[in-house]
C-alpha cells in the first residue's frame, strides 16, 4: 500500500527542516571564517572574499528550505483534502450504484464532489512539480558549496600560521554540504516514490 501523500509531504518537510538547521550551522561557519580572516589580515585576503559567499550561500539555503517547507505544508493540506474528496466521491458512487432511483437527487452533489476532487488533484500535481524544481535548485546550492569549499582549501594553503584553522573551516563547509545533500536526496527519494503511485 502506498504511503499517503500527506505523510510523504510531512516527511519531506522534516528533511528540509534538517537541511535548514545545517545551513544555519553553515552561517555560523561563515561568521567564524570572517573573524579568522580579519585576525589573519593580509595572509587571508582571498579567504576574506570567500566568507561573503559562504554567508550568502547559507542564507539562500535557509530561505529555500523555508520556502520548500511552505510548499510541503500546502501539499500535505491539499493531499488531506483530496483524500477526503475522494472518499466522498467513492461514497456517492457506491450510493448511486446501490440506489439508482435516488440518482437524480444526488447529481448536483456528485458533480460538485467530482469537481472538487479534480481541482485538488490538479493542485497536488502542480505542488509536486514545484517541489521537484525546488529540490533541483537545492542541488545547485550544494554544487556551489563544494566549489566554495575547494576554493577555501586552496586559499588555506597559502595562509601560513592560519592554514590549519582555515582548512578546518573548509572541511566544515564540505561536511555541511554533504549533510544537506543527504537530506535533499532523502527528500527527492520520498518524492520519487510518491510520484510512482500517482
Amino acid at each position: 500500500m502506498a504511503t499517503p501523500i500527506f505523510v510523504t509531504a510531512a516527511s519531506i518537510a522534516a528533511e528540509l527542516h534538517q537541511a535548514m538547521l545545517e545551513a544555519k550551522g553553515l552561517a555560523l561557519t561563515a561568521k567564524n571564517a570572517r573573524a579568522l580572516a580579519v585576525r589573519a589580515g593580509s595572509k587571508t585576503v582571498g579567504f576574506k572574499a570567500i566568507t561573503h559567499f559562504i554567508d550568502e550561500l547559507a542564507s539562500d539555503i535557509i530561505r529555500q528550505s523555508q520556502y520548500i517547507n511552505g510548499v510541503s505544508e500546502k501539499l500535505s493540506q491539499h493531499a488531506v483534502a483530496l483524500w477526503r474528496a475522494s472518499m466522498a466521491a467513492d461514497k456517492f458512487e457506491w450510493i448511486s450504484n446501490q440506489h439508482s432511483h435516488n440518482l437524480t437527487s444526488l447529481q448536483k452533489a456528485m458533480k460538485q464532489s467530482y469537481a472538487v476532487r479534480e481541482d485538488l488533484s490538479h493542485q497536488l500535481s502542480k505542488g509536486l512539480r514545484e517541489l521537484e524544481q525546488q529540490l533541483e535548485e537545492g542541488d545547485k546550492h550544494i554544487r556551489t558549496a563544494n566549489l566554495i569549499a575547494t576554493s577555501s582549501k586552496v586559499e588555506a594553503a597559502s595562509a601560513g600560521d592560519f592554514r590549519n584553522q582555515l582548512e578546518v573551516i573548509a572541511q566544515n563547509i564540505t561536511d555541511t554540504a554533504d549533510k544537506i545533500r543527504a537530506h535533499l536526496s532523502r527528500a527527492r527519494n520520498l518524492l520519487g516514490q510518491r510520484q510512482k503511485h500517482i
